[in-house]
């Protein structure tokens, strides 16, 4: 068997599309590429953050003003 006939589908067209391509044209299909994936993990880390405040920092927070107020009213639960 050749290395044609084991081609998926997606990596045929891949071949046709950059086949004709120079190597400052790929270089340059690359560093967009890694630009797309910087800025979507970018998105992922804030995201990330975002759900940490929230669901952590502000619930043990609040957690902590309760216990305070608690004990700050007569000392015991």
């Amino acid at each position: 068997m050749s290395k044609e006939t084991n081609l998926t589908p997606k990596r045929k067209a891949f071949n046709e599309k950059y086949q004709n391509y120079t190597e400052a044209e790929i270089q340059k299909e690359i560093l967009y590429a890694q630009k797309i994936l910087i800025e979507k993990t970018e998105k992922v880390r804030k995201n990330t953050s975002n759900l940490v405040t929230f669901l952590v920092a502000i619930p043990l927070i609040f957690g902590l003003l309760y216990l305070v107020f608690t004990f700050g009213r007569n000392g015991s639960i």
